[in-house]
């Protein structure tokens, strides 16, 4: 047999990768021409090749394997194992298939790269007269939604159309009898006959033989079937009819190994770990990458529409390619682009009503005084009493701060372009009121992108996106200035103001004197942040199988803070004004070659990175203002005036290798390693980052096609090593500071210089061990596809900080010694319940089973919590980071009744008679066990049904508001909360949980902090579910539309008493990790119940 084949650089496989590199998802999108499609890639690629006796199977595959086409055939219309012999010189793909498929029963179409074989049949008559023609309509869909970019050709002809963003169609000018071609990358191809019917539901099923999806792993991409490393997929059909308002809650549930904590706040603070904490001292929040510029901004300021998909790297084999800023994780998201001859208009507009999903049940006035009353007698007349009673005064301080709070979501899209250029255009407006008065989040948002084939040899993208977010919000910290815990302690006997416009204060109860109500009104603070991300992407082929792409971009973020307080609710005035800039420059230059020959394919990826950032802060505050009529633009108006600043800037120089080779689609070994060189580190500037995973394809192997119970088994196995540098720019030098003095409330320096910390020239990075083992399959003809994973997370070389005594010059420093482990399982399964033309269930379960463990401390006993609140806590906190508990593990006493005298009564651990500090033991965590996220989505003809739980097990919380509202002595001076008065020592005895309301002097820190107020955080919750409703053009005469009605947080079932068992009171511990106080809750954000309807357009 004599073989020769060439193709022209522009066909050959490696560019079809490396576009998939910037595209990911999208990749089926732009390989999947409409029939309106320019045919410019069919016409110009040519072809010389010279088979003698090769299958049409064969010829077919190395066609697809060596181009851009794809083709679409269903077995039975096609003779695959029919042998033929060709020989042509510089022909189009049309000479070839003219001669594969002449006197045979096939014929084939054209659109693009696809190319579609059919049984030949009688073609459709085109010219049929007007009347006989009709308008149709419908939607094509997978199991897990829409369909966007499929090709719905009418048989025989070159009339046709494509799916929108929501897979609907329209159809003009279809001939009675006609047949429709729907197909789509991935899918079989389908065939349907049109009749009287004038709108289509089309289900879509996977094509296993040519499913080829494409994920990206950072710095490229590489087929899913190919990959060895631990990566997580999310689509954004998985939450397109979901109102979210920020990317965070469309991760939150859906992937295993990831949990996500919000604070609830709008706007607020989200925290996102995968696969745990491994740092003590510093941040454990993820690597975001953004169309592979990295964006320390997180995820804010984005627009959830632009979203095309979103990859989450768990293990070392896809995130050491991140070397030091990869030990959290790498969340990479991939953004939408136009598409070449498809112009689109959409326009999403939603509007939600919020209101408080549960909230603590307080004393009325009468009750408040009557309770009180017993405490001191006669503090509240009859007369009084009666106007409690009757309701003519007092306040319902809850009912003061809550409100039903209203969130519009507008989303506008313009998309299209030619073969050379496409555009998209974006832009959102998001409007937030809070449960809690006078909390608003206003988000504006706008993006530019722009994608062109400048040549054959050379690709642009541009990318603009920008963003400028204002918020107001209260304090829902874990301190005693949390709102929420402010208005259910404050005595509900009292009015809102006093006559001459002041606020009313609290002498009965309150953890401050200071007013809810005139706290929300007057004192609430303002942030406006502002940010800019652009990237410039240029790559070029080089060589047949070889490309070189470089991407330079920059991260802006600006961020502005202001507060004000007024004597109408405190006793002084003052002010502060902050900003906080920091901009982020990036260049990446990435040569990739992609080869394949015979069994072996091998892509070989070198990068050079270099980052630089720069960090600017500037404060001024005043206090004792002399006029208070311009708020926070007061400083020169201050009795005392204080400034400070701040600067810093690091730079990060980076170098990284990796290949990848696949045998046979069976055997698959990648390895990556990286060099990466801080500034911020002086002895030890460069930290070195391997990784190595191997794959098994059983499901590829001979012995595997004679059966047919399990489809694509795969076993993966990967280890490696990560880092971290988050260390401030300077830290590892010796920093002296001024010495200060107090005198009359104010702070003022001395003239001298003590040391603020010691030069670490030795310092080094974090280093994190990760070993991973998982498991691929599919069972019942791929109805039911499982994936598992078994991970050991290990971070040696912790950051720990030490204190230097101040007879010793005083001064913290830093050491490499902390060691944690973050051990589990996290799997998903995924199965296709039911299928047909009109009714579709498919379900998503993943779960992630999690043990964080602290195993070493450099011989410290404990690393203590923050002090929550003065009074309140024991002088070294209720949280504790120890050798063989996880980080930030309740510590505290074992509660066990009250004694016969009605005191709280606990465990007298060391025998010697007396409750005091020597007693504590560990009593709990703030983590999970298990973590769960179950969807649910239903398709019924043009209805769509999506329902969705979440789930956390083997979690303890810290109620701190049943104990501020119980609790009797120190600050919190009186009982507010009803489940007091039928549960305490007078009203049940000694098998109550309150003691008498008279009882003075007892041991209510011993209280705070022990097993009293500690309650599981177990809870299994409804978080979504949508109803959704297609309308398709040709009804409605303009648009293509789809309504939905959504409601959020329906229900959660849990034995916690508090407003939400997974809210959390972030707490600042001064260290930049916020993890060690996670399950203290003193006034968490309620959890809201919102109702959301909205309304899709599609031009």
């Amino acid at each position: 047999m004599n073989k020769n084949i060439r193709f022209p650089q522009k066909e050959k496989q490696p560019k079809k990768l490396i576009r998939a590199m910037k595209f990911f998802l999208l990749f089926a999108l732009l390989t999947t021409g409409s029939c309106f499609a320019s045919e410019t890639y069919s016409q110009e690629a040519s072809f010389s090749m010279n088979y003698e006796n090769k299958t049409i199977k064969e010829i077919i595959n190395e066609i697809e394997n060596n181009s851009e086409f794809i083709f679409f055939y269903l077995d039975k219309s096609i003779d695959l194992n029919r042998k033929v012999s060709i020989n042509v010189k510089e022909q189009k793909i049309e000479t070839i298939l003219d001669q594969l498929f002449s006197n045979t029963e096939n014929n084939y179409s054209i659109s693009d790269r696809q190319i579609i074989i059919s049984k030949k049949e009688t073609p459709v008559n085109t010219k049929t007269n007007q009347k006989d023609t009709r308008t149709i309509s419908g939607i094509v869909r997978d199991n897990m939604g829409p369909v966007t970019g499929a090709n719905i050709v009418i048989k025989g002809t070159t009339n046709g159309t494509i799916s929108d963003l929501d897979g609907k169609f329209t159809l003009e000018n279809v001939p009675a009898n006609a047949i429709l071609q729907i197909s789509y990358i991935g899918y079989l191809p389908q065939e349907i006959t049109v009749n009287n019917q004038s709108s289509y539901n089309i289900m879509l099923k996977e094509d296993n033989q040519s499913l080829d999806e494409v994920v990206v792993v950072g710095y490229g991409t590489v087929r899913k079937a190919d990959l060895a490393g631990s990566v997580a997929v999310l689509d954004n059909k998985a939450f397109k009819d979901q109102p979210i308002t920020q990317i965070s809650d469309a991760l939150q549930g859906r992937v295993s190994g990831v949990q996500v904590q919000s604070s609830g706040v709008p706007g607020g603070t989200v925290k996102i770990r995968v696969r745990g904490s491994g740092s003590i001292n510093r941040s454990n929040d993820p690597l975001y990458v953004i169309d592979g510029i990295v964006r320390e901004s997180g995820l804010t300021g984005l627009n959830p529409e632009d979203i095309q998909s979103m990859q989450i790297l768990k293990d070392a084999s896809s995130t050491a390619i991140y070397g030091s800023s990869g030990a959290n994780g790498v969340v990479l998201i991939t953004t939408k682009t136009g598409k070449a001859n498809v112009r689109q208009i959409m326009f999403d507009a939603q509007i939600g009503v919020g209101t408080v999903a549960k909230r603590y049940e307080t004393l009325n006035p009468y009750e408040f005084a009557t309770l009180y009353n017993t405490y001191r007698k006669e503090t509240f007349s009859p007369e009084q009493l009666s106007a409690f009673q009757n309701g003519t005064a007092g306040t319902d301080w809850l009912d003061e701060i809550f409100q039903n709070g209203i969130t519009q979501d507008y989303k506008l899209t313009l998309s299209g372009g030619s073969d050379k250029i496409q555009y998209i255009i974006s832009g959102n407006y998001v409007g937030q009121e809070g449960v809690v008065k006078e909390n608003t989040n206003k988000r504006y948002q706008a993006r530019a992108n722009i994608t062109s084939q400048l040549t054959d040899w050379l690709h642009l993208t541009a990318d603009v996106n920008a963003s400028h977010n204002v918020k107001r919000s209260a304090d829902f910290s874990a301190a005693k200035g949390n709102i929420v815990n402010i208005a259910m302690n404050y005595a509900p006997v009292l009015g809102i103001m006093n006559e001459d416009g002041t606020y009313t204060r609290d002498p009965y109860s309150a953890i401050t004197q200071l007013n809810p109500v005139g706290l929300l009104n007057e004192q609430i603070g303002e942030s406006m942040r502002d940010i800019v991300n652009a990237h410039i992407d240029l790559k070029f082929n080089i060589l047949p199988g070889l490309t070189f792409t470089t991407s330079n971009g920059i991260d802006y973020n600006d961020v502005k803070n202001y507060s004000f307080a007024t004597t109408k609710v405190s006793s002084s005035s003052s002010m502060s004004n902050n900003d906080a800039y920091r901009m982020t420059l990036q260049t990446t230059n990435n040569l990739t070659y992609n080869g394949k020959w015979g069994d072996h394919a091998l892509t070989a990826t070198a990068v050079y990175e270099a980052t630089q950032s720069e960090y600017r802060y500037m404060n001024i505050s005043g206090n004792n203002l002399m006029t208070e009529s311009v708020g926070w633009w007061n400083v020169e108006m201050a009795g005392t005036r204080n400034a400070k600043n701040d600067y810093s800037k690091w730079a990060l120089m980076s170098g990284v290798g990796r290949v990848m080779y696949n045998y046979k689609d069976r055997y698959m070994l990648t390895g990556t390693i990286r060099a990466d060189g801080s500034s911020k580190f002086f002895n030890n500037k460069w930290g070195w980052f391997p990784s190595i995973a191997a794959a098994w394809s059983m499901g590829n192997e001979n012995f595997m096609q004679h059966q047919n119970f399990i489809q694509d088994l795969k076993i993966r196995a990967s280890y490696g090593l990560i880092g971290s540098q988050a260390i401030d720019p300077y830290e590892t030098l010796g920093l002296m500071t001024q010495a200060m003095y107090a005198f009359g409330g104010n702070a003022y320096y001395t003239g001298y210089w003590i040391g603020q910390t010691v030069a670490t020239p030795d310092l080094s990075w974090e280093t994190t061990h990760q070993f991973d083992v998982g498991l691929d399959f599919s069972i019942l003809n791929s109805r039911l596809n499982i994936s598992f994973d078994y991970f050991d997370k290990r971070t040696k070389d912790g950051l720990l900080k030490r204190t230097i005594p101040n007879y010793d010059g005083g001064g913290s420093y830093w050491v490499n010694a902390a060691e944690i482990s973050n051990r589990g399982i996290d799997f998903s399964i995924n199965a296709n319940i039911f299928e047909s033309s009109d009714f579709s269930w498919n379900t998503n379960f993943n779960g992630t089973y999690l043990k964080n463990e602290v195993k070493d401390l450099a011989g410290l006993d404990f690393i203590q919590g923050a002090n929550i609140a003065s009074g309140m806590f024991s002088t070294d906190g209720v949280t504790r980071i120890a050798v063989g508990q996880p980080i930030g593990a309740f510590y505290g006493y074992e509660w066990t009744g009250l004694d016969a005298a009605g005191n709280d009564s606990f465990v007298d651990r060391n025998k010697d008679g007396i409750i005091d500090s020597k007693d504590r033991t560990f009593i709990g965590k703030a983590t999970p066990d298990f973590t769960l996220g179950w969807n649910n989505s239903l398709h019924w003809k043009n209805w769509d049904l999506n329902i969705f739980f979440t789930g956390s097990f083997g979690a303890e919380r810290f109620n701190m508001v049943r104990y501020t509202g119980t609790s009797m002595t120190g600050d919190f001076a009186f009982i507010t909360l009803k489940e007091y008065l039928n549960d305490n020592f007078d009203t049940k005895g000694q098998s109550a949980r309150y003691p008498s309301v008279n009882v003075k002097g007892n041991n209510y820190q011993a209280a705070a902090t022990s097993t009293k107020y500690l309650e599981s955080a177990n809870y299994f919750r409804l978080d979504n579910i949508s109803l959704s409703y297609n309308l398709p053009k040709a009804v409605s005469k303009f648009a293509d539309l789809r309504f939905t009605f959504s409601c959020q947080n329906l229900f959660t079932i849990t034995n916690y008493k508090g407003m939400d068992p997974a809210g959390i009171s972030f707490v600042d511990t001064g260290t930049g990790s916020v993890d060690v106080n996670d399950g203290i809750d003193l006034g968490a954000y309620p959890l809201t119940r919102s109702y959301t309807f909205g309304v899709r357009m599609n031009f």
